[in-house]
């Protein structure tokens, strides 16, 4: 008997990586007896993945103004859509109670409100105090942490440690489920192919690429990463990514006088063929609980540079597959200098790094997940009856 799982995401971002991460599970676990109802306010039906054969949309309205409206009103909707259907176990990727399953892909939100309060103009630190967007999310996460029925899954020890920081979730109620890849689906590019790369890109082949891929620059560290490299003039700089502020960067590359050395390209589908132009990745966070694109970095054999904010941290630093940096343009510019004078270790050492991630474990682990939870469901109920 197939088990009904629904999983809410309330905008689908092709580039984002919770949505791969949804992807990615859908077709891996595509050959077992699960059908997946996606509950979205908006779902791109092109999406790889979606038009398989165990996978249904079903659309949850979000009205308002406000970013604050939106959120009770989508909540408010995906609570009617639950009432009205029947599923073996719902899991959000949405701060949203009831459910059976929460997965902190954006990791805890109390967290990286305190770390932007430490890094934002005074203004800035007033309105986070005061936005009621941010004080009802926060709330969301406590009743949430209250919930005794709910599942917590964190994709990173940083994640995982900090729920039980924040809000003293019981071990029993949190489990770590890194992210899954496929690893085969990435691979090393050589040398002579990733110069010839670089040239159809305007580079200098002869000269190291350093690569950014996330969206939100201001929290990813773009910035800092740009003004680092425009002090390297032996390093040239791919950033890929969806912002508001994009021609911003890119202004400001401008303002630098290193257009010839740093693009500012946008959003990207083919990500592949960007991390085979690149020789070093580089993520500078102030918060990210664990990105996808570094995954699919260490595939490529690049050694990755990021923050000790980002959930990857203790295994890179662990099997040294990269360097780890301050959000800061001088502490970026001494890791990229670091990392190319061991190009060779590092690269070994990241390849090695990603076969952890292999997307079967994920897979198995998601599965043996549902499985343990369905049966408590089952038990519970019979208990229940039987009184």
């Amino acid at each position: 008997m197939a088990i009904s799982i629904a999983i809410i995401r309330r905008k689908f971002n092709p580039f984002g990586g919770a949505e791969q991460f949804i992807l990615r599970t859908i077709q891996g676990l595509s050959t077992k007896k699960i059908n997946m109802t996606i509950v979205a306010e908006s779902w791109s039906q092109q999406s790889k993945g979606l038009d398989q054969n165990n996978c249904e949309f079903i659309k949850a309205s979000a009205s308002g103004t406000s970013r604050y409206a939106k959120f009770n009103s989508f909540s408010e909707s995906v609570h009617q859509i639950l009432k009205s259907n029947k599923f073996d176990l719902v899991q959000s990727h949405e701060r949203i109670s009831g459910v059976d399953i929460y997965r902190l892909g954006d990791g805890i939100h109390a967290s990286w409100v305190k770390r932007y309060a430490a890094e934002c103009s005074w203004l800035r630190k007033i309105w986070l105090k005061l936005d009621p967007y941010h004080r009802a999310v926060i709330r969301a996460e406590k009743a949430m942490a209250a919930d005794d029925n709910l599942t917590f899954v964190a994709n990173s020890t940083l994640v995982q440690s900090e729920i039980k920081k924040w809000y003293q979730v019981p071990d029993h109620r949190v489990v770590l489920i890194e992210n899954g890849i496929d690893t085969e689906d990435f691979q090393s590019t050589p040398t002579s192919k990733r110069k010839e790369n670089k040239a159809n890109l305007g580079f200098n082949p002869d000269l190291p690429v350093v690569v950014f891929i996330g969206s939100g620059f201001a929290r990813k560290g773009a910035w800092e990463l740009v003004n680092a490299v425009s002090k390297l003039p032996n390093f040239q700089l791919l950033v890929i990514g969806h912002d508001k502020k994009l021609a911003a960067l890119q202004k400001h590359v401008n303002a630098l006088k290193a257009n010839q050395r740093i693009q500012v390209l946008g959003p990207k589908h083919d990500i592949k063929k960007y991390l085979a132009s690149a020789d070093i990745f580089c993520l500078p966070s102030s918060y990210d609980s664990l990105p996808n694109a570094a995954l699919e970095a260490l595939c490529c054999g690049l050694p990755i540079i990021i923050t000790d904010a980002v959930g990857l941290a203790d295994k890179v630093r662990e099997a040294k597959a990269g360097v780890i940096c301050e959000k800061e343009a001088g502490s970026i510019a001494l890791a990229i200098e670091h990392c190319w004078e061991s190009l060779s270790t590092y690269s070994k050492n990241a390849r090695q790094l990603s076969k952890k991630y292999d997307i079967s474990i994920a897979n198995q682990k998601w599965l043996d997940l549902y499985n343990r939870l369905i049966e408590a469901k089952r038990v519970n109920k019979i208990a229940n009856s039987s009184h």
